[in-house]
């Protein structure tokens, strides 16, 4: 079943629902995935643009609490990429030395609580007893996403703090999440990595001492 659900693209980054959907049969119903509200859309009235975009240099990292993933690194970063094209904020986005020397670090941080993960491990074996129909199981995988951006050499750089949250529901669970709903866990992560990223890059340009 978690071959059905998590793409190999993605079941690097699910580690709590990874966890989760080990423990529940394959006649149990599918997991509906749901993009956290909180953060939200850049709204049109909200977004800020420098009058000539730089090129930057990328550095990207995705880890799972504090620790380096090598292979979900490799999987994201085309879509960080791709958000930070479309952007506006740069006029480029290499992964080697540009012009100017701009670099932009950003980590993607997936955090794992323990108590999360017990819960989870706990609430996923009762449902699993019930193949799915009696009880559920809703389980959250949350982000921390840092930007730094160094506008040059010699310039002070300038950091950001991005939070999110991914939201997976199993089985039949009365309650309501606090989510957009999506049509696969591919979708849900990269709807969470294109809003965070967007939201963390408006917050770099909206600084003064951004490059305008």
């Amino acid at each position: 079943m978690l071959k059905s659900i998590l793409s190999a693209r993605t079941k690097g980054l699910m580690a709590l629902a990874a966890l989760l959907l080990f423990a529940v049969p394959t006649a149990a119903q599918a997991a509906k995935w749901y993009v956290d509200n909180t953060l939200g859309e850049v709204k049109p009235e909200e977004k800020k643009a420098p009058a000539t975009p730089r090129p930057v240099q990328l550095i990207f990292e995705f880890q799972r609490d504090g620790a380096p993933n090598p292979r979900a690194t490799k999987e994201v970063k085309p879509w960080i990429i791709e958000a930070l094209q479309k952007s506006g904020a740069f006029s480029e986005v290499l992964e080697t030395p540009v012009a100017g020397g701009a670099v932009l670090s950003v980590t993607f941080n997936n955090i794992v609580k323990k108590e999360d993960v017990d819960k989870a491990k706990k609430d996923g074996f009762r449902a699993g007893l019930g193949f799915g129909l009696f009880g559920g199981v809703v389980a959250t995988d949350r982000y921390d996403v840092t930007f730094e951006y160094l506008p040059g050499e010699g310039a002070a750089s300038i950091k950001t703090l991005v939070q999110h949250a991914l939201h997976m529901k199993y089985g039949k669970k009365d309650v309501e999440i606090p989510g957009t709903q999506v049509k696969n866990v591919t979708e849900a992560v990269k709807t969470v990595v294109r809003q965070a990223t967007d939201r963390g890059v408006n917050n770099l340009v909206s600084d003064p001492a951004f490059p305008q």
